[in-house]
């Protein structure tokens, strides 16, 4: 026997469970389709149990009516006050409308909305029935299966807020609210037992949430105005102090404004230096003149000072000096030097030239004079002027705090200013205020339920039925640890399949009455007697061109069939003309002599070996072939003891000489030893697998055994295997009527 199967790993469960592994090992739709065609009756029936539940939770569903109104954000605003308001207008982008949605679905509005309508009180409206998938989902919580609730006394207070609280939560369950597409409006929708319910309620939250909008506002101007106030207040008292600190500096320290806000001193300052300037040019300019007129006094010309050319009284002497001059040329052409009228007129001119230089000095001392006044003027000026900036100088300090104190009161002054005029700009807006949302569209009575949607909730439940179905599918074949595909044996073991044996249908075991075995006789071109011949075929080929004569039949564990094959080999090896002997050696549970029909067996294989019996006395006959049969009786002592023994070992080989074939039922591997010990003594052993019954570690465990005793297995036979389903999970869907017309069943 190939010991590969050592090496093999057992496949996983999934492998190939579904009639064919994906290139991945993903399952495709084709899976699933002959998951579905393999467990119908499972899938079927699963959903068809849903539905029928869901049908009778549905129709006993109160009906529920859904009622809707709109409400629009960025309603239209006042602009007559040319301001912006205290509470600006809201956004309309996506993030405030799921803000201004989670108020809809506010507890406060919805408390508003029972004040309203007075929900707190008890109300004849009949509870909303929870839907389908809510009851189904309350029956499916472990908490709920071992709450009890219970029963505790509250006091009428206690009641009130809890009908209260029980009402809000009521209202936020029945409501749903949702975008309307694109734009800025909300659909409030509300469903109620009650049509009439459901749009009063509608209407409520949407009245209540517009009302919410506009007293929102309200408060917020309100608190404004109130802010606005008391800090005025706070600012009218911040000003007169600064203005009450800015006169007592100035009284403390001297300083007095001008009419026009500039400091006295200041303005004595610069008229001082005005008239300092002034002066000093006036000075220059007499000190200039009488510069001159010393000079020209100096030099013998007094008479060319300008003054002197301006004044009145030496004009007139002038004038008459020059009368007498010409008198006395006319005198001196008549008279000489010492005439008395000569001595006369030049003494007159003498004198009137005396009166000059008399009139010239006292001009020149005026300009003399005019340049002491002038110095005068400049010293009492220059003396004020050091005075005041000597004043100036003691009240810079002062002016310099002084002026911190003024900024103080005149930033006081501004910033009451615009408190003020914001103040009044708010009182101004309290009574024009807009909400930011409206109602588009009021509620209206429904006229037709909106639950249960009887239809749809079923198609649900069919949908839900055939996926728990599926589930449940997946589930049974996973919790099937049998091998469905010889692919499957093959690899597991490191053997051939040789043969897949149908499991009969009912009628056909009914027709049977005895033993399926029996159709090999009965039925020759039967689907179970073509693979039964298949089989037999297979184990005579299994050593090339030596064919086995000593063949054992063994199983892993009880009830995989392992007789009737025995049986069955046996019998079609003999209708092909072959001398066949069949012996039981399952000594511990014998079943051959019943399945054939022998009736109460008193000596067998058992006497023959350990008592010495007469072999032909034991050997019976089969009656539906020529195979003699070598029964069994129930063993009274250690099966070792005769399987183990020489003489078993003589008695085979006088068997093979005697026939062309030995069928030896042998019992399971994995219970008892007993096999082991004639395993190793055969030209051949067939090892019989239930199709996806008998557990895939027990066969791996059985064909171990059988490596370990170094047997030959000729193969494996998969018995009672659903040809339809074989069909699918192992080459495809091909229904088993497709073949009938080869076959005599």
């Amino acid at each position: 026997m190939d010991r590969s199967f050592l090496r093999q790993p057992v496949l996983p469960l999934d492998q190939g469970v579904e009639g064919g592994d994906t290139e991945n090992g993903g399952i495709n739709l084709a899976v699933v389709l002959r998951l579905f065609r393999m467990r119908y009756r499972l899938i079927l029936g699963t959903a068809l149990a849903v539905v029928a539940i869901a049908a009778v939770m549905v129709f006993r569903m109160t009906p529920i009516y859904d009622a809707s109104a709109f409400v629009m954000l960025g309603g239209q605003h006042n602009k007559m006050m040319g301001i912006d308001a205290v509470l600006s207008g809201l956004p309309t982008d996506s993030t405030s409308i799921e803000n201004q949605i989670q108020i809809l679905h506010s507890r406060e509005l919805m408390g508003r909305v029972v004040k309203q309508l007075h929900l707190d009180r008890p109300s004849a409206e009949p509870p909303a029935t929870p839907s389908l998938f809510s009851q189904i989902r309350a029956a499916i919580n472990p908490l709920h299966w071992f709450s009890h609730p219970q029963k505790v006394v509250l006091t009428p207070a206690e009641q009130k807020l809890e009908l209260r609280e029980a009402a809000i939560q009521h209202l936020l369950d029945s409501e749903t609210v949702n975008e309307v597409g694109g734009s800025t409006a909300m659909q409030i929708n509300v469903a109620s037992p009650i049509p009439e319910m459901a749009a009063r309620l509608a209407n409520a939250i949407a009245e209540q949430y517009v009302q919410d909008q506009l007293e929102a506002k309200f408060a917020a101007t309100n608190k404004t105005a109130k802010w606005l106030s008391s800090r005025l207040q706070q600012l009218s008292q911040q000003m007169e102090s600064d203005d009450e600190a800015v006169e007592a500096y100035k009284a403390r320290h001297g300083i007095n404004d001008t009419p026009n806000g500039g400091s006295v001193i200041g303005q004595q300052l610069a008229q001082i230096n005005a008239q300092l300037i002034t002066a000093r040019s006036q000075m220059a300019e007499a000190q200039a003149k009488y510069s001159r007129v010393k000079q020209l006094q100096a030099s013998g010309h007094a008479e060319d000072i300008g003054q002197v050319f301006q004044s009145g009284m030496i004009s007139t002497l002038r004038e008459q000096e020059a009368n007498l001059m010409r008198e006395r040329a006319q005198l001196a052409t008549v008279y000489g030097p010492r005439h008395p009228k000569m001595i006369d007129i030049n003494s007159q001119i003498k004198s009137i030239k005396q009166k000059i230089r008399e009139e010239v000095k006292r001009v020149v001392e005026t300009v003399a004079n005019d340049v002491d006044v002038a110095q005068a003027q400049v010293n009492s000026l220059q003396s004020s002027l050091d005075s005041l900036e000597h004043q100036t100088q003691s009240q810079s300090q002062a002016m310099v705090k002084l002026s911190a104190l003024q900024a103080r009161a005149n930033s006081a002054h501004q910033l009451y200013q615009a408190f003020l005029s914001k103040f009044k700009e708010t009182q101004g807006t309290k009574s024009m205020e807009t909400p930011d949302a409206r109602i588009i569209s009021r509620a209206v009575v429904p006229t037709t339920p909106s639950a249960p949607a009887k239809g749809h909730d079923l198609e649900l439940a069919m949908i839900g039925g055939i996926v728990l179905g599926l589930g449940f599918a997946v589930i049974a074949e996973r919790l099937d640890f049998g091998f469905r595909r010889a692919a499957q044996v093959e690899r597991a073991l490191g053997v051939p399949v040789i043969g897949i044996l149908p499991e009969l249908k009912r009628s056909t075991k009914a027709k049977a009455k005895t033993n399926v075995a029996d159709l090999v006789i009965d039925k020759p071109l039967s689907a179970f007697a073509e693979a039964v011949r298949g089989v037999h075929m297979g184990v005579a080929l299994s050593k090339g061109a030596t064919k086995p004569k000593l063949l054992l039949v063994t199983s892993s564990i009880p009830d995989e069939g392992k007789s009737t094959v025995a049986l069955s080999i046996a019998r079609s090896a003999a209708r092909g003309g072959q001398r066949v002997l069949l012996v039981d050696a399952d000594l511990r549970n014998p079943s051959l002599a019943e399945a054939i029909g022998f009736g109460p067996i008193e000596q067998g294989l058992v006497e023959v070996v350990a008592l010495g019996a007469d072999i032909a006395q034991c050997i019976r006959k089969d009656p539906k072939s020529s195979v003699l049969v070598l029964p069994a009786t129930s063993i009274k002592s250690n099966p070792h003891d005769v399987l183990g023994s020489r003489r078993l070992e003589r008695l085979l080989e006088a068997f093979k000489q005697q026939f062309d074939l030995v069928v030896i039922d042998s019992a399971p591997l994995l219970p008892v030893m007993d096999t082991k010990l004639i395993a190793p003594l055969m030209d051949a052993v067939l090892f019989v697998v239930r199709w996806e019954k008998t557990p895939r570690e027990a066969v791996v465990g059985a064909a171990q055994i059988l490596a370990g005793v170094k047997a030959h297995v000729a193969g494996v036979a998969l018995t009672r295997a659903d040809i339809d389903r074989y069909r699918n999970y192992s080459y495809g869907y091909q229904r088993y009527d497709r073949y009938s017309k080869y076959y005599g069943e």
